[in-house]
C-alpha cells in the first residue's frame, strides 16, 4: 500500500485547497458583515417610514385655529393638532414592532418608545388607550406633543 507523501501531492491539488480557503475566510470576514450592516440599514429606514405614517395617519391639524408658539428663538404662528385615531398597545406594537423601550408610570400610564434613524415616537397609554403621541427629531431634540385635545398640543 503506497504511503501519501506532501512531494506525491501535485501543487495544483494545494493551490486550489489554498484558493478555497482565502474564498470562505473572505465570504465570511467581507461579505457576511457588509450584508449585515446593509439589512440593519434597510430595517432602520423601514422602521423610519412606519414611524412616520403612523404618526401622521394618527395626527390631524386644525387649519381654523393658529397658536403663537416659541420655536428657534422666535414667536411664530402654528396650526394645533390632535390625535385623530385612538389605539391600543397592541395595534402599535402590530404597526411598529417590539418597543424600544417601555416604561410606566406611578398613575398606571404605559408608554411605549421606538427608535427609527432620525426620530423617537413615544405613544401614551391610559388603561389601554392612547391619549397622547410624541414625536422628537433625535438629532435636534425637537418635536411636538400631541394629545386627544388641542389645548394640550405643543412643540419643544
Amino acid at each position: 500500500m503506497p504511503s501519501l507523501s506532501l512531494n506525491r501531492v501535485p501543487r495544483r491539488v494545494i493551490l486550489i485547497q489554498l484558493l478555497v480557503v482565502l474564498g470562505l475566510v473572505a465570504y465570511y470576514q467581507l461579505y457576511l458583515p457588509h450584508r449585515a450592516r446593509v439589512l440593519a440599514r434597510r430595517a432602520g429606514a423601514t422602521r423610519e417610514e412606519k414611524i412616520t405614517a403612523l404618526f401622521q395617519d394618527a395626527v390631524v391639524q386644525d387649519s381654523k385655529h393658529e397658536i403663537s408658539v416659541p420655536l428657534e428663538g422666535a414667536i411664530v404662528k402654528r396650526h394645533p393638532q390632535r390625535l385623530r385615531i385612538v389605539f391600543s398597545p397592541r395595534e402599535a406594537e402590530n404597526e411598529l414592532g417590539v418597543p424600544d423601550a417601555v416604561t410606566n408610570d406611578f398613575r398606571g400610564g404605559y408608554h411605549l418608545t421606538w427608535l427609527g434613524t432620525t426620530h423617537k415616537l413615544e405613544a401614551s397609554f391610559n388603561a389601554g388607550r392612547l391619549y397622547g403621541l410624541s414625536l422628537e427629531d433625535r438629532t435636534t431634540g425637537h418635536g411636538v406633543l400631541v394629545y386627544e385635545s388641542l389645548s394640550l398640543w405643543h412643540p419643544y
